[in-house]
C-alpha cells in the first residue's frame, strides 16, 4: 500500500488481531458470553445479539447492548466524520456491534471489549484513535494485501478528510525525512489532500459518493481520482 495509508490499515488489522486472541473478545466474537441461569447451569447471554443505534447519524451508529450506556458516547467520538459525510451516497447503513461478520449493508463498528482497553471508568479512551479506526473500516480495503499508489493516496485523502490519525503528523515527518520514494509518496498524499480539501461541498458530496461506491475494491478502476 505505502506511505500512511499502509500504516494505518496494518495497525488497525494488528490491533484487532492481537484484542481478538483474548478469551472474553473471542467468546464475544462467538456470540457465546456466558451468564450463570438460576439453575446453576451456564447459558449464553442474550444481550450479546442484541443492540441499541444511533439512527439520526449517517451512517447509523450502533452498539451492543451490553454496552448501550456507551452509545451517546461513541456518537460524540464519531460526530465529526458522521457530520461530514451527511449527504453523501454509496455509505453503508450503520455501523453495527453484534457476533458475526457485518451484513451487507453494515460496517463493523471498532472494538469497545475488552474493557479496560478501549474503555476505562466508562469512558473511552481515546475518542480521537476511535473516530479514526471507524474511518478506516468505512473506507473497507482493510482486507486487501495491496492496493495502486494512486489508490492509497486517494485512500489516506478521505481519511485525513473524516478522521485523521492522532499520529498523522509523525508518520508525515517520517516520511519528509525518508528517501526519494518516500518524499514523493508524501507529496502525493499531500496534494490529493489539498484537491479533496479545496472541493465545494456539493462537489465534495459527489466525488465521495462515488468514492464510497468502489468502498471494497482492491484494484484502481473506478476508484475516482484526485
Amino acid at each position: 500500500t505505502g506511505g500512511l495509508t499502509a500504516a494505518a490499515v496494518l495497525a488497525y488489522t494488528a490491533r484487532r488481531r492481537a484484542l481478538a486472541l483474548l478469551p472474553l473478545v473471542a467468546a464475544a466474537a462467538a456470540g457465546t458470553l456466558l451468564v450463570q441461569s438460576g439453575d446453576g447451569l451456564w447459558r449464553a447471554d442474550p444481550l450479546t445479539r442484541r443492540q441499541v443505534c444511533d439512527t439520526s447519524t449517517t451512517p447509523q451508529i450502533c452498539v451492543n447492548a451490553r454496552y448501550k450506556e456507551l452509545l451517546p458516547q461513541v456518537t460524540e467520538a464519531l460526530s465529526g466524520m458522521t457530520g461530514r459525510l451527511e449527504g453523501v451516497e454509496n455509505l453503508p447503513v450503520r455501523f453495527e456491534d453484534l457476533p458475526g461478520r457485518p451484513g451487507p449493508d453494515e460496517v463493523e463498528l471498532p472494538m469497545i471489549t475488552p474493557i479496560g482497553w478501549s474503555v476505562v471508568r466508562g469512558r473511552l479512551t481515546d475518542p480521537g484513535e476511535y473516530a479514526w479506526a471507524a474511518g478506516i473500516a468505512l473506507q473497507g480495503r482493510g482486507d486487501c494485501g495491496e492496493v495502486a499508489p494512486r489508490v492509497a493516496a486517494v485512500d489516506d485523502a478521505v481519511e485525513y478528510h473524516l478522521a485523521p490519525s492522532p499520529l498523522r503528523r509523525q508518520f508525515d515527518e517520517q516520511d519528509a525525512r525518508g528517501g526519494a520514494a518516500e518524499r514523493a509518496r508524501l507529496e502525493e498524499r499531500l496534494a490529493a489532500r489539498e484537491r479533496l480539501a479545496s472541493m465545494g461541498d456539493e462537489e465534495r458530496r459527489a466525488w465521495l459518493s462515488a468514492y464510497f461506491a468502489t468502498r471494497d475494491e482492491c484494484g484502481r478502476n473506478g476508484v475516482p481520482a484526485l
